[in-house]
């Protein structure tokens, strides 16, 4: 939380929330095989994970081929990833290591196996299914590792839809501290009660007049302003 007072942090919000919506309308939708298993990768990766240690696993795994050409039955799938999430990663000129190798490459290979039987290709799958809320749900049902969270930022980030919330920590700090919910709304795996969470934020969104997806984006990154303030007041 942070000690800025709620109607600051809605004000902050909204100023920053067209160029939010400038940027979004100029970047084009993903529609290469590559590139989306890139972005799905990095979603699962990243949970309890920093970004940055996330991007450089994901940009491995995708110089591997392995999970956008490789078999999706390829025995020895689950192995492949391990070793490659194993092995040390320069983030920022540091060596660092994967917390959970082992753990997302069955995660991974999993995913890849599902979306090969429902569709052949994640392009393909995200056709068939239409819109942004049908992927979502099912990645949440059938891709290991992938809750309503991660499911909502790979649909943003593909560009697929604006419609969907990011319920991150950032995100839920700020409806508490707003009051959009009678009681606070926690980090959830399950679709249910993340969609309550999400309708809450709807309201939100639509008396500030922007998607959804839009208004968690300028959240998170007024949310993450607000605590580094705060923290540097504090420590002077």
């Amino acid at each position: 939380m942070t000690a800025f007072a709620p109607m600051q942090l809605q004000r902050a919000v909204a100023a920053i929330c067209p160029d939010i919506a400038k940027r979004a309308t100029a970047a084009p939708r993903v529609r290469e095989e590559d590139r989306l298993w890139w972005e799905l990768s990095c979603c699962l990766l990243s949970s309890q994970v920093p970004y940055a240690l996330a991007v450089a696993a994901a940009d491995r795994l995708d110089g591997s081929g392995l999970l956008h050409s490789a078999r999706a039955d390829q025995p020895d799938l689950t192995d492949r990833l391990t070793d490659l999430l194993s092995a040390p990663l320069t983030v920022s000129g540091t060596c660092r290591r994967y917390r959970f190798p082992q753990a997302r490459a069955r995660q991974l290979a999993l995913t890849r196996l599902a979306v090969s039987a429902e569709a052949g290709t994640l392009c393909a799958l995200i056709q068939t299914a239409g819109t942004g809320e049908a992927v979502r749900e099912w990645l949440v049902g059938n891709a290991p590792g992938i809750g309503p969270k991660q499911a909502s930022m790979f649909v943003r980030n593909v560009g697929l839809s604006y419609e969907l919330a990011i319920l991150d920590r950032h995100v839920l700090n700020y409806m508490t501290a707003l009051t959009l919910s009678p009681t606070p709304i926690r980090a959830t795996s399950s679709l249910s009660p993340y969609l309550r969470g999400e309708t809450a934020l709807r309201v939100h969104a639509d008396d500030i007049g922007v998607p959804v997806g839009l208004l968690d984006w300028a959240i998170w990154i007024v949310m993450r302003v607000a605590k580094t303030t705060q923290t540097e007041t504090l420590a002077a």
